[in-house]
């Protein structure tokens, strides 16, 4: 678990990350090599699950190794479905990072919702729906891996 005590709003206890993955945490279904060490990091605070579209057919084979679940989305209806992944954690507190039109909804339902632009830009939904919005996927890791800035840039 990663605990974020943020003056003026209820103390985060996150223990689940979802994840976006092209756009999020890589580009052309290649993941960013610094993804990989932050999610070795991350695995033995957080339970770590990847959810795509799978554009490029490579998620599988880019995770292989990392201590992540991979869903590759079935339905015609992305948004929902990403949003609906979420209820199987019931209670527990999930930290969700997404760039895309289909990450809204998971963003809105996650207790810290981070908006990543990264190279392919990112849906202004997706953006007003998030609590923070990076640049890069780097610092939203670094959010949870240093939560004062969590502090610095959410307290009331």
């Amino acid at each position: 678990m990663i605990q974020a005590v943020i003056p003026g709003r209820e103390t985060l206890n996150l223990e689940v990350l979802v994840l976006d993955f092209n756009g999020t945490l890589g580009l052309d279904g290649q993941m960013f090599e610094s993804v990989k060490d932050s999610l070795i990091r991350l695995a033995p605070f957080l339970e770590i699950h990847i959810l795509t579209s799978d554009t490029y057919g490579t998620v599988v084979l880019q995770c292989m190794g990392l201590p992540v679940q991979v869903k590759v989305l079935e339905s015609r209806e992305h948004t929902s479905e990403k949003a609906d992944y979420l209820a199987q954690f019931g209670s527990r507190e999930i930290v969700a990072m997404g760039n895309g039109a289909n990450d809204q909804l998971m963003l809105e339902k996650a207790q810290l919702g981070i908006a990543v632009l990264g190279f392919e830009g990112a849906s202004p939904r997706t953006l007003f729906a998030a609590d923070v919005v990076v640049n890069k996927i780097e610092d939203a890791f670094g959010l949870l891996l240093e939560t004062k800035r969590l502090k610095a840039t959410l307290r009331c």
